[in-house]
This record gives structure tokens, C-alpha cells and sequence, in this order.
């Protein structure tokens, strides 16, 4: 995984699908990613939340994980999906 990659980090509390905007190695093992979606299942099925958690503000700009299960590269369909609810833009299939 590189910088700008759409990246999922699974915690404990959720699945979280971003950016990548900064990834550190060291003891501390930082996450950071921008436009952060809460991956949801609702009526409609799956879709994302427009924040992080009930009580943050609405599409935060970016969110730091210090604590995750694991972060892997979000499958390409993830990750067109993605890109539409952050940004408006279609991706053609």
C-alpha cells in the first residue's frame, strides 16, 4: 500500500474505507485517512456513513487510527463506491 491508496482498516468497532494519507511503522503504528467512511449495512444494504461515528461531525476531512485490526487495500468495487459518495463521480463499469 502507497500514499493516496483507498485503504480499509478494520477495528474493533467497524470497518473504516479512506485515502491513505499516512502510514507509520514505528511502535505507535498510525493510520491516517482522508475522506474516512464508517461502512454500514442498512435497509438499502451496504452502503457508507457520513462520518466516523454517531457523534463526529458529519464526512470529517480526515481521521487517525491508533489502534486497528488490520488495514489492507479496499477491493476495487469498495473503492469506486467509495469514490462516489465522497466525491459525486460516477465510476463507469
Amino acid at each position: 500500500m502507497k500514499t493516496n491508496d483507498v485503504v480499509t482498516v478494520v477495528t474493533v468497532s467497524g470497518e473504516y474505507v479512506g485515502r491513505l494519507a499516512e502510514s507509520r511503522q514505528d511502535a505507535d503504528g498510525i493510520i491516517t485517512l482522508k475522506d474516512p467512511r464508517m461502512l454500514i449495512n442498512g435497509e438499502q444494504g451496504l452502503g457508507f456513513a457520513r462520518g466516523v461515528c454517531m457523534t463526529s461531525e458529519e464526512n470529517p476531512d480526515d481521521v487517525i487510527f491508533q489502534q486497528y485490526v488490520l488495514c489492507t487495500k479496499t477491493n476495487q468495487a469498495f473503492a469506486d463506491a467509495w469514490t462516489e459518495a465522497t466525491s459525486g463521480v460516477r465510476i463507469a463499469v
